[in-house]
């Protein structure tokens, strides 16, 4: 666990090769097309880079206890907000739907929004703002735990937020991808981003499964 705090020192290291064109997929991808290796969930061993070896515990739109470990075997994309966000939240979510527009066929991809606003986003509240905004519940789950937990996956993702007075919160914008491990593979940092390399980051790792 004490590695993964290496995580945010090494995470440039680690983007600036996975910025590059998803490679040419092997000889035993070649058997598999992306939505055919896409239903296929390998179990393997997390190493120390994945996150799912936080032990913390979150609770899901729909009540639900989870640990992230359970969002293994799908690829995953991971982003931040919060539900009283009028800004920049409903941006994150629309880039969101702009990349589910390009994996569309690629059902067994999930999609994680965890708020950064505990107090305030309880299930409940959640459940309703994923209603509102038509989040398909076969693609996207929600996420909510206590600040400590919320606070250790931003660090993780490297995503700063500061809360003010008033209830608003300043915030990175920031979209991870992740392998079926949990492991960080590929991040779109700001609003309104081109989706095409985030697709492809997802392709690619399809492809290599």
């Amino acid at each position: 666990m004490k590695h993964l705090l290496l995580l945010p020192f090494i995470l440039g290291l680690a983007l600036s090769s996975s910025c590059n064109p998803p490679e040419t997929a092997d000889a035993h991808a070649a058997h598999h097309s992306p939505e055919q290796a896409a239903q296929i969930m390998p179990a393997a061993e997390l190493s120390d880079m994945s996150l799912y070896q936080l032990d913390s515990e979150w609770q899901t739109e729909q009540g639900h206890t989870i640990k992230l470990a359970d969002l293994q075997g799908k690829v995953q994309l991971v982003a931040m907000m919060y539900t009283n966000c009028t800004y920049t939240c409903p941006r994150i979510v629309a880039d969101l739907k702009r990349i589910e527009a390009g994996i569309d066929k690629y059902k067994e991809v999930g999609i994680v929004l965890v708020t950064m606003d505990p107090a305030n986003d309880t299930p409940e509240k959640l459940k309703e703002f994923a209603g509102e905004n038509k989040l398909d519940p076969s693609r996207w789950q929600l996420l909510t735990s206590n600040d400590a937990s919320i606070q250790e996956l931003a660090v993780l993702l490297n995503m700063k937020y500061k809360k003010a007075p008033n209830g608003d919160i300043a915030h990175s914008n920031i979209i991870s991808v992740l392998n079926v491990q949990g492991e960080i593979i590929y991040q779109q940092e700001g609003l309104g981003k081109d989706p095409d390399e985030t697709v492809k980051s997802i392709e690619g790792l399809l492809q290599r499964m």
